[in-house]
């Protein structure tokens, strides 16, 4: 493949924004990619790119911790209704649940009020 801009060179990469062959001397290295050199509507792009790479795996981060804090409220919810059932074994059941309820409603709505800022 020859590079756009010089027809008689050999292509050294591929600009990420525009797709356009690029030698040596026509590419430029911008955040782990090559853009045409001096463009600043490829390193545009690239940049778009970039955001839009961080803010989706972010996304998938904030969604998990969302989940996971319904999973501990919700866990914890169920380990209440249990133990209550078993307070013979606790010396003061109702302080125990009461704390263990607050808790697991704190954590409930905590992940459910996760989101992307």
């Amino acid at each position: 493949m020859k590079c756009y801009n010089h027809h008689d060179r050999d292509a050294f990469a591929v600009c990420k924004s525009c797709g356009k062959a690029l030698c040596l001397e026509c590419a430029e290295e911008y955040k782990n990619t090559f853009v045409c050199k001096g463009s600043k509507a490829c390193k545009h792009v690239a940049d778009v790119e970039f955001v839009n790479y961080f803010r989706d795996n972010s996304e998938k981060a904030w969604f998990f911790n969302r989940m996971l804090f319904v999973f501990l409220g919700l866990f914890l919810f169920i380990y209440i209704v249990v133990k209550t059932f078993m307070f013979f074994a606790i010396p003061n059941p109702l302080l125990e649940t009461v704390l263990l309820v607050l808790l697991a409603l704190l954590l409930i709505k905590r992940g459910l009020d996760l989101k992307l800022r």
